[in-house]
Formats: C-alpha cells, sequence, structure tokens
C-alpha cells in the first residue's frame, strides 16, 4: 500500500511539471504541496475500488470509453453540421430518467452528458434520478435516456444491459 502512494504521488508531481512546463521553485513547490494533499486524499483508493472489481469490471470500462469517445466524434459533426448548415437551431430542454441504481452513475453519465458537445447536464435530481439536459438540436436531445453509454454505465454498475 505505501509502494502505490509513492508511485501516485510521483506520477502526480510529473504530471504537473509537465503540464506546468516551468521548472522555478514556486511552481515546484506547488506541485509537491498539491501532489501530496492529493496522494493524501486518494490514500483510501485501494480500499474503495479492490483489484477485482477494476479486472471484473474491465469489459465494461472498454465499452464505457470507446462509446463516450465515440460519442464525442458524433457529437462533434452534429454541433459543426448544426452551426454550418442550419438557418435556426432548434435547441431545448429535456428530462428523462435513466434507468441507473447508483448515484455514481447518474454523475457519470451527467458528466458524460457535458462534455459531449452540443449538451448540457442542467440538473440531477438524486432523490429521482431525473435529468434535465439540453440540447444544441433535437436530434441531440433524442434517445438520451436509453442510449448507448446508458447501457455502458449499467454495466459497469454491475447490471445487465440489453
Amino acid at each position: 500500500m505505501r509502494k502505490r502512494q509513492v508511485v501516485l504521488f510521483f506520477a502526480l508531481l510529473l504530471f504537473w511539471l509537465l503540464l506546468s512546463s516551468d521548472y522555478d521553485s514556486q511552481h515546484i513547490i506547488t506541485g509537491l504541496v498539491l501532489s501530496a494533499l492529493l496522494t493524501w486524499f486518494w490514500r483510501d483508493l485501494a480500499t474503495f475500488l479492490p483489484s477485482q472489481w477494476v479486472a471484473g469490471r474491465l469489459p465494461g470500462l472498454i465499452c464505457f470509453v470507446s462509446t463516450l469517445l465515440w460519442e464525442i466524434v458524433l457529437a462533434n459533426i452534429g454541433v459543426a453540421k448544426a452551426v454550418l448548415f442550419s438557418r435556426c437551431m432548434d435547441s431545448g430542454f429535456v428530462s428523462f430518467k435513466p434507468d441507473l441504481h447508483t448515484s455514481w452513475g447518474q454523475v457519470l453519465l451527467a458528466n458524460c452528458i457535458t462534455i459531449t458537445p452540443g449538451t448540457v447536464t442542467i440538473d440531477v435530481n438524486p432523490d429521482t434520478g431525473v435529468f434535465m439536459v439540453h440540447g444544441l438540436t433535437e436530434s441531440m436531445r433524442e434517445g438520451l435516456a436509453e442510449g448507448r453509454l446508458v447501457k455502458c454505465i449499467k454495466r459497469l454498475e454491475g447490471g445487465r444491459a440489453q
């Protein structure tokens, strides 16, 4: 466990230094402090995500990442078409309740919707699980509740996605 924390600390520090691209004392000290804080914050990560959980859900994780990347590519094309070739945008809101059973599944879906171009998650009701999403076009708002991302997240939750 100790070895993991040391590796995580140095990986975070290296990542910080690569991103900052300045190697003066201010950046190095900031990187050291942030890396130490994040390593301390993530100290229980191994108990939260045991290796059996990750290994058992690796196919679902691969499905999720590849589906998310594909949806981002398709959304980029859709936004470009809407901006370049549409005379009027038919943007609007949609509410739906996906069949997700965990709060982290809802958070993951909300973030995936938001990082996909053309859609923004406005609200997720934690009690009912109802999402409110703004979409740039009608096609971007269609099928969010039964989409491929929801099926992949259900698979990660441990449920069967059809």
